[in-house]
């Protein structure tokens, strides 16, 4: 049985709207765009969700579209897909905190849809609904435990946001009362999993000044010292 953990919003292009040229020229970096920018507030809902098995899905993929014509639960490849009106060029037209509660109003409306089709326990969606909007619609976490310098003196974080417009990492460095001594953002990126989780592959110090966040390819290292007042 597969473990429903992923949810998405898409919009799709439909292929009796026009062209192969037209899609690239219309439709192609407008996609892009929104599916980068709804990844902030579909990530935090998917940390807030407690995992459940089911039948035959894995994800749900919510299609916004200007006008449902097709109002089924389609399951295919262990993706459930559903279609939810959505103005599209009034979303663009929104602030990052307008567009973030739009995002998970459209998010909730297709999962409840197919929640209420699948007959699935509505406890563990709305307890992520809900997480998502006490956090004030605020994505940030700390990439796995802090890292001690080898004299012990100080420790250093990775501390992740995830906007709708930037991913940013930073490398927080605290001396052994916890009190901060260097907060430096050392990377922005495109707000979605597929470009900065490349980033995040080990967090080491080089000598008891300096630490370093090194890309899983071990080909980038971004490095951060201990203030010389400290």
């Amino acid at each position: 049985m597969p473990t429903l953990k992923e949810f998405d919003l898409d919009i799709p292009y439909k292929s009796n709207q026009g062209s192969r040229d037209d899609y690239e020229m219309n439709w192609k970096d407008k996609r892009l765009k929104f599916s980068n920018e709804v990844r902030c507030i579909c990530s935090l809902y998917e940390q807030n969700f407690e995992k459940i098995r089911t039948d035959e899905c894995w994800k749900v993929l919510v299609e916004c579209v200007e006008t449902v014509t097709d109002y089924r639960v389609r399951c295919y490849g262990g993706v459930c897909h559903i279609c939810i009106p959505l103005d599209i060029n009034r979303y663009f037209s929104l602030e990052n905190l307008e567009k973030k509660k739009i995002i998970l109003s459209v998010l909730k409306q297709g999962i409840d849809r197919v929640v209420e089709e699948k007959k699935w326990d509505k406890a563990p969606f709305e307890h992520a609904y809900q997480n998502v909007i006490s956090k004030g619609y605020i994505n940030q976490w700390t990439w796995k435990k802090p890292k001690k310098s080898p004299d012990r003196k100080y420790s250093a974080e990775v501390f992740c946001t995830h906007e709708i417009d930037e991913f940013s990492i930073w490398i927080i460095i605290k001396n052994s009362y916890g009190v901060e001594v260097n907060r430096k953002k050392i990377i922005r990126e495109v707000p979605n999993e597929w470009d900065f989780a490349e980033h995040l592959g080990k967090l080491t110090w080089q000598n008891a000044r300096e630490v370093a966040l090194i890309n899983k390819n071990d080909t980038q290292r971004w490095i951060v010292e201990v203030p010389v007042s400290h």
